[in-house]
């Protein structure tokens, strides 16, 4: 019975759904899904201000992205998912811009 017992908690817990985690280089507030822009929306917005876009995903409730800016500078940026707003930027650890600076 013991042994069962184990086997059937090992189960359930591989069973369990994973969470997500950021990586915690900046939270963003909570946005409904359905309010958020597209991965293509905002490459479209990005690329229209002079950004390359080389990969996005979601990371802390905002759109992280991976690329270069204007200037050329390769970077991670943080944008806000509704409106597409620069929250940050850094580059090789180094925060260039910081929204709430």
């Amino acid at each position: 019975m013991e042994y069962a017992m184990r086997n059937l908690i090992i189960a359930l817990t591989l069973a369990a759904p994973t969470v997500a985690h950021s990586t915690g280089m900046y939270q963003c507030e909570p946005i409904a899904a359905e309010a958020w822009l597209t991965e293509a929306e905002l490459t479209e917005l990005m690329v229209a201000e002079g950004w390359t876009v080389n990969r996005m995903k979601k990371d802390g409730g905002c759109w992280e992205v991976y690329g270069n800016m204007p200037d050329g500078k390769r970077v991670e940026a943080y944008f806000h998912p509704e409106t597409g707003e620069v929250l940050l930027i850094n580059q090789r650890g180094r925060i260039l811009f910081r929204a709430d600076d």
